[in-house]
């Protein structure tokens, strides 16, 4: 079994803290990540929320939403 199957897909809910939340949110409507701070972009990759579609040019990622972080969107906090 991969490390997604048993892993971060069905693993438990990560807790976020509000403004970590808020850059989720941020990232569904505008997915190169600007705005969003270094530590939360880390967080939510790890947490299989987001994913790194390209690397970095000049410090700026393409970010998108995985079907976990589009489904803790729809759930809220």
């Amino acid at each position: 079994m991969s490390k997604l199957e048993g892993g971060l897909l069905s693993g438990p809910r990560q807790r976020l803290t509000p403004e970590e939340f808020r850059s989720l949110e941020e990232l569904r409507h505008r997915p190169k990540q600007r705005m969003v701070s270094d530590e939360h972009r880390e967080r939510l990759i790890k947490a299989g929320y987001v994913r790194a579609l390209v690397a970095p040019n000049d410090g700026v990622y393409d970010l998108a939403l995985t079907g976990r972080g589009l489904r803790r969107l729809e759930i809220g906090k």
